[in-house]
């Protein structure tokens, strides 16, 4: 039983090395063109795991505890790396089973008093040497191809070249390096597995072996299938790639083969977020490093000790593993859920208030406008309305010369010196010359009075067409307000012929008598 929930866990965690920490080890690389097929692709790298797998059998380091876990230190271990990731990333924190990994195995350390020498040499390579080392290559390996492609005066073309072989070789050489750094990682599992077969099980192990394989690097081959929006750019990911194909080379091959010491084992998160410090985001990569560093081993560290000291059996061990992964999962998917809805409620609100306060500003412009037009008209009105009156006044007052020049005249018919009435002939000559615009201010005014109320004659002969130009006129000077005396002064008739006008004009626009006239002709 422990063997085959130890595959399923050993599956489960080969998943999340593939999507979460070899996938964006090549996050922003770019080389669609240069890979004909993903199947090629994916081809390619399974063959390089296999054979570092059998590389690291053939090695086999059986000098170090670690390679000899049997099957339920092997199954506790697991456990603890799957509830120690489910828990963290619960959280919304970053981590690496392979942190996790080392805290689960100084839990056991700790419980059968290993030796701890090896062990934490190994243990502090991995979590501690390695991201410095992975900081400094990165810093190396950005100003060196920040010297030799990006600031130099060659064609961008040529420059994408250049980048595109130093990707396909990064990738050969970054495929090469992971398979062997998981090779390691995974090599204790499996060899507690074959403690628990025999040689005819052993087909089935290396086929177990290739699906692990293909769980890890598909990932891989998918991401650099794909362009990530989220993905940095080629300047940023060449050398965090080149970082990390120069610590895992350092730490597997010099420390495992030249050293003799236990094999080191990287987490490719931590040199991501390594690689990020110096890009501006050092407090969050500082935050991300502790999580992935220190907060995930010590976890790790006290779940495996909980498990030991409870000394469960393996159902109920992978029960309560199986209950702490659903349920972190389920908060996972909640927060995500959460978040999300936030994100969209906050876009709408925003989209809303941008859209309220562009409204209330267009109608504020509209207002504005609309105010500043009547403003306008207005004024135009009431400089027309007063050159009317004016006009008006001036009329009245030559209607009333014309009548004391009519009293004058009557007065000179019997005047009977014969000099003085000729001296009064001139001078009433001379003031009626100076008098004769009479007839041109009459009609100036009266095209003034129509320019002004066009739109309003219009509207009139809409609902009366057979008007005559009298009444027209006339509907104008008592939607003006003048009075009836008023306006038989300006056009020099008697009143009684106005109120006759007005009657007959009521009779044409069939007004009841309750309504007055001048209100309605305003209203019109």
């Amino acid at each position: 039983m422990e063997f085959t929930l130890s595959i399923f866990l050993l599956l489960l965690m080969g998943a999340w090395f593939g999507y979460r920490e070899i996938g964006v080890s090549f996050l922003g690389i770019h080389i669609r063109d240069l890979i004909s097929t993903r199947v090629i692709g994916i081809m390619q790298f399974l063959v390089v795991a296999a054979l570092c797998l059998l590389v690291i059998f053939a090695f086999d380091a059986t000098s170090s505890r670690i390679n000899n876990l049997t099957i339920n230190e092997a199954y506790m271990i697991m456990c603890g790396i799957v509830m120690t990731v489910a828990i963290v990333r619960s959280v919304d924190q970053y981590t690496s089973v392979v942190t996790a990994f080392w805290g689960a195995v100084a839990a056991f350390a700790y419980h059968d008093e290993w030796s701890f020498h090896p062990l934490m040499t190994s243990a502090l390579l991995s979590i501690l040497a390695a991201p410095v080392l992975g900081l400094l290559f990165f810093i190396l390996y950005e100003r060196l191809f920040d010297r030799i492609i990006f600031r130099t005066d060659r064609h961008l073309l040529l420059k994408n070249l250049y980048m595109k072989r130093l990707a396909l070789v990064g990738i050969i050489l970054g495929g090469l390096a992971i398979a062997v750094n998981y090779a390691l990682f995974t090599s204790p599992f499996l060899s507690s597995f074959l403690t628990e077969i025999d040689v005819t099980w052993l087909p089935f192990l290396f086929m177990f072996m290739g699906v692990l394989s293909l769980v890890m690097v598909l990932p891989m081959t998918a991401v650099l299938r794909n362009e990530n929006p989220m993905a940095k750019p080629m300047s940023w990911a060449l050398p965090s790639l080149y970082a990390l194909i120069t610590v895992l080379a350092a730490g597997n091959v010099a420390g495992t083969v030249l050293l003799g010491m236990t094999p080191v084992i990287v987490s490719p998160s931590q040199l991501r977020e390594c690689s990020k410090m110096s890009k501006g985001t050092l407090h969050r990569s500082l935050v991300n490093l502790m999580s992935i560093s220190v907060a995930t081993p010590i976890i790790s560290f006290l779940i495996v000790t909980a498990l030991i000291a409870i000394g469960t059996n393996t159902i109920l061990t992978f029960i309560i593993t199986c209950f702490v992964l659903v349920t972190c999962l389920l908060i996972i998917m909640y927060s995500k859920q959460r978040r999300n809805h936030n994100q969209t409620k906050k876009a709408l609100n925003d989209e809303l208030t941008h859209n309220s306060e562009a409204g209330d500003e267009r109608n504020r412009l509209d207002v504005a406008a609309v105010t500043s037009q009547f403003n306008v008209m207005t004024s135009e009105i009431d400089i027309k309305h007063n050159e009317l009156v004016n006009l008006s006044l001036y009329i009245k007052q030559q209607r009333q010369y014309l009548d004391d020049l009519s009293k004058t005249l009557n007065d000179l018919s019997r005047e009977q010196d014969v000099d003085l009435l000729r001296q009064k002939l001139r001078d009433t000559a001379q003031k009626l010359n100076e008098n004769m615009r009479l007839t041109g201010e009459m009609d100036q005014f009266y095209t003034q009075v129509e320019g002004l109320h066009k739109n309003f004659v219009s509207r009139l002969l809409m609902r009366c067409p057979n008007l005559s130009e009298k009444e027209k006129r006339l509907a104008i000077m008592l939607r003006l307000g003048f009075s009836s005396k008023d306006i038989s002064s300006m056009l020099n008739i008697e009143p009684k012929s106005v109120e006759v006008s007005r009657y007959r004009f009521r009779r044409k626009l069939k007004l009841d008598r309750s309504i007055n006239i001048v209100e309605y002709l305003q209203m019109i």
